[in-house]
């Protein structure tokens, strides 16, 4: 027989059992073990038991990404109503700005493009 690790294997490779189990013994489940042990501890020991799993920091840091995620969501939700008025009014503004500067543009320019298009059809004596 060979061992590997805590492992008991025979020539073959298969596992040999070393420990006999009877019906009688029934093990103490992992709750009961861990609920006796926490509540033999103090709360300062729970938590850095706690902190000090890794299991319990990919759970926290999962809370953090979905809530992160959430507020991310719920500021795009309540500026999207916000921004789009400051974007309309930003552009209304801008539009009556830019029709009146076309509109004076045009009235100053207007007459010089009239006859030049009258001369460039022939329509007038030069």
């Amino acid at each position: 027989m060979t061992h590997t690790g805590e492992l008991v294997l025979d020539e073959e490779g298969i596992p040999v059992l070393t420990d006999i189990v009877r019906d009688d013994d029934e093990p103490e489940p992992a709750d009961s073990r861990l609920a006796n042990r926490v509540s033999e501890m103090a709360p300062q020991e729970i938590a850095d038991e706690l902190l000090g799993s890794d299991a319990f920091r990919r759970h926290l840091e999962e809370v953090a990404a979905t809530l992160s995620r959430n507020v991310c969501q719920q500021m795009e939700q309540a500026l999207q109503p916000i921004l789009e008025d400051a974007i309309t009014q930003a552009l209304n503004d801008s539009n009556t700005t830019s029709y009146e500067t076309v509109r004076q543009q045009l009235e100053s320019s207007l007459p010089e493009l009239v006859v030049e298009a009258l001369q460039e059809s022939g329509d007038t004596p030069e």
